[in-house]
């Protein structure tokens, strides 16, 4: 959490909007806030999505024929957004 900490001790909020981190209030941020904010923004994105409940992860094992095809490695995503992404390229693959 500190990523998500130090801009909450600076006076701001910030929420996830898509993949999109919002920050408030917008009228306060300085360029060296907004730097901040380029530089963390993966884990200021973890953060803030750890906090639903839901399960996501940075790596998902990809089955086919019950046989291990490949991890998928990228941003933190839930098991229906990366089933979502496996079944876009491979119809009759699946998630271990």
């Amino acid at each position: 959490m500190a990523a998500l900490a130090y801009l909450l001790n600076l006076g701001f909020a910030a929420k996830l909007s898509g993949k999109r981190v919002r920050v408030s209030p917008a009228s306060k941020l300085n360029d060296r806030v907004r730097i901040y904010i380029k530089n963390h923004r993966l884990e200021l994105i973890a953060e803030l999505a750890s906090n639903d409940g839901i399960e996501r992860r940075c790596h998902w094992q990809v089955m086919r024929d019950a046989k291990p095809l490949c991890t998928m490695i990228g941003e933190p995503m839930t098991r229906a957004e990366a089933l979502n992404a496996v079944l876009w390229r491979w119809p009759d693959a699946d998630l271990a």
